[in-house]
């Protein structure tokens, strides 16, 4: 009976040593469980903190790209009207200077000008448009003044003294 009693103890300490070791085994895994809940939660929050800097930079980038579109409409604009105006005024001293020459070369200078605005797409402001029209008309010859007297005498202008002369 004390041997029964023997195995039976030996047969129940056993059991007793294999549950013992399954709940050693058991806390290890619930203690790596909370290490990797910890690190899945410290994961979770450092993935949020990106997530907001993601789309802060998103932001950013999409008002950096609408403000360097607009940049470029307006640099576009602005060399586009620059480009325009200096032509004009390039235009308009060309048919001013024309004005005083032959009446075939006006007539050149008519068309040529003409051309050129048309294939640059100038829209010609009037007054242009009017000096442009009239190159080709007839004009009489400038008349030619010559002034022959004393300065002085024509303005009777004291002030003048005529000992100054080169």
């Amino acid at each position: 009976m004390a041997r029964e009693a023997r195995i039976e103890l030996e047969h129940e300490r056993e059991k007793l040593t294999d549950k013992l070791e399954q709940i050693d085994l058991f806390l290890q895994v619930m203690e790596h469980s909370d290490e990797r809940d910890a690190a899945y939660k410290k994961l979770q929050e450092e993935n949020e903190m990106l997530q907001q800097q993601l789309n802060e930079e998103r932001k950013q980038k999409a008002e950096l790209e609408m403000k360097m579109n607009e940049m470029s409409k307006l640099s576009a604009g602005v060399a586009k009207k620059s480009s325009e105006e200096d032509l004009l005024k390039a235009l308009r001293t060309y048919v001013n200077r024309s004005k005083r020459k032959t009446i075939d070369k006006r007539a050149f200078a008519k068309t040529a000008t003409l051309e050129i605005a048309n294939a640059n797409g100038l829209d010609l402001p009037e007054d242009l448009k009017a000096a442009i029209e009239s190159l080709d008309d007839e004009q009489t010859d400038p008349k030619v003044v010559n002034v022959s007297g004393n300065y002085n005498d024509i303005h009777d202008n004291g002030g003048v003294s005529l000992s100054n002369k080169l």
